[in-house]
């Protein structure tokens, strides 16, 4: 049987695991609307009929209205909004700067509310769905990993509460939690602990992360686009996927948090 398609739009599609969506929703024959604030990146969809690209800044309320305005040129309607924009910052929390905790949080948390409730009536009009990319630590939180993990944990809450309150309407909500996936993301991650490896209370400790960087198993960012593909496409999808998730941190959710508290302190 062959899957209607269906109209997308994809923030951060630029790069990454936005970029991996993009091509591989419009590869299966979605029309997908590709969105960035990095216009140079979208120029490389330029030949492809069936993506329209959009720069649109998640943080800034006129960028995001100017993008509703040219979306509504391009349809009437969205079978789906997938919310995927975003960035990293970790670091020791008594050490992180306020002004990087605010960044943060307006693009991975206040992003996707400002972008999912600027589309609302479009997403309405088709009963869309509402794909939020989450992460496996949006579950459990490590050491010098905070700020990112707080705003995962913030868009789980944010998801929970907008599926059940959706589904009054006959929308559908859905997560998707990757674990490590291969993008840039990990090299802005080491590089973003390199101001704290000599000037830290934690410099110690913050050293042992390049080794669990050097450890960690990166799967491809297909698997994701994958996921998201089922989350559109199914007619009942699962409320989360999760995608390459590492065993070992799955395992410490589940024992008591005295002992994953030992562990992760002193193995990982």
């Amino acid at each position: 049987m062959v899957k209607k398609s269906k109209v997308v739009l994809v923030t951060g599609a630029a790069h990454g695991i936005g970029q991996a969506i993009t091509e591989y929703l419009s590869d299966k024959g979605d029309l997908v609307i590709a969105t960035d604030y990095d216009s140079e990146g979208l120029s490389k969809y330029s030949s492809n009929d069936q993506i329209h690209t959009i720069e649109l800044d998640v943080t800034n309320p006129e960028s995001i209205k100017d993008a509703v305005t040219k979306v509504e040129q391009i349809t009437d309607g969205i079978d789906s909004l997938v919310n995927n924009a975003g960035l990293f910052i970790g670091g020791p929390l008594v050490e992180v700067e306020i002004t990087d905790f605010e960044l943060i949080f307006n693009v991975n948390v206040l992003g996707y509310i400002r972008v999912t409730k600027a589309l609302f009536e479009l997403l309405q009009k088709r009963k869309g769905r509402i794909v939020n990319m989450s992460s496996e630590v949006g579950r459990i939180a490590f050491p010098f990993n905070g700020p990112y993990s707080m705003t995962k944990y913030a868009v789980e809450a944010f998801s929970d509460s907008l599926r059940r309150e959706l589904a009054f309407l006959g929308m559908k909500v859905v997560i998707i939690q990757p674990g490590a996936i291969k993008t840039s993301l990990a090299q802005k991650t080491a590089e973003n602990y390199k101001k704290y490896k000599e000037n830290s209370h934690f410099k110690d400790e913050i050293n042992r992360v390049w080794d669990v960087l050097d450890k960690e198993r990166y799967a491809d960012p297909i698997f994701v686009a994958k996921a998201v593909h089922k989350a559109i496409h199914k007619k009942n999808p699962k409320r989360r996927y999760r995608v390459k998730n590492n065993k070992q941190r799955r395992l410490l959710e589940l024992v008591p948090q005295a002992l994953a508290d030992f562990l992760i302190n002193h193995f990982i």
